[in-house]
């Protein structure tokens, strides 16, 4: 491994550990959040029956439903780390600056989540299936945008700007991150379409750097 790339894992590094030293401290620093559920309960493909329809479907279908949990559970840290190792060892220039809208992106969730939070659908209504605790690296008020799709999204892009054929199963792994947040209730539909458009955000600005 030559030093540029070990630099750049370094600062991957960083970056993710970033966000959990934010996490650490957010009851400290979030404690004067508003929680907006209410709002958000106003819009549609929020409702108890459309959730509870949704998951109801998934988990009925086994496969679906387990092979949905297993990229779920991969999905934070593989949506980071598998496109960061990958650019690193390809494309050392594109690595680095997929760290910058990493960053970028942890700083417009952090910055969102000190202003504002909803809870997930999980938690404001009795879902089927089995949902893991909080803890103290996932906390209840990261919903909305939602960071598993904010890095799935970033890392896509980034990935789809790299037109090659062994991108695809990356590709396809990224995109299936934010499907399978919905359609087991660990976030609404809209901390889906957030996520992406924090992605947007994060990309344009690291290309006008």
């Amino acid at each position: 491994m030559t030093g540029k790339r070990l630099r750049l894992i370094l600062l991957f590094l960083v970056v993710y550990l970033s966000w959990d030293a934010y996490a650490l401290v957010y009851p400290f620093i979030g404690r004067w959040s508003a929680d907006v559920t209410r709002s958000l309960l106003q819009l549609p493909l929020t409702s108890y029956r459309f959730e509870y329809s949704l998951v109801s479907w998934t988990v009925s279908h086994r496969f679906l439903h387990a092979f949905m949990r297993a990229v779920y559970r991969a999905g934070f840290a593989g949506s980071f780390w598998l496109p960061a190792l990958y650019l690193t060892f390809t494309d050392p220039e594109r690595a680095k600056r997929l760290a910058f809208r990493f960053a970028l992106g942890f700083g417009i969730l952090a910055l969102s989540f000190l202003i504002l939070h909803v809870h997930a659908p999980h938690v404001v209504y009795d879902l089927p299936g089995r949902y893991a605790p909080n803890d103290w690296t996932a906390r209840p008020e990261f919903v909305l945008p939602s960071p598993h799709c904010t890095l799935a999204f970033i890392g896509l892009l980034s990935v789809l700007e790299v037109k090659r054929k062994e991108n695809i199963p990356l590709a396809v792994f990224l995109a299936l991150v934010p499907i399978s947040t919905v359609l087991l209730g660990e976030h609404w539909v809209w901390d889906a379409v957030a996520g992406f458009l924090v992605a947007l955000v994060a990309v344009g600005l690291e290309k006008r750097v």
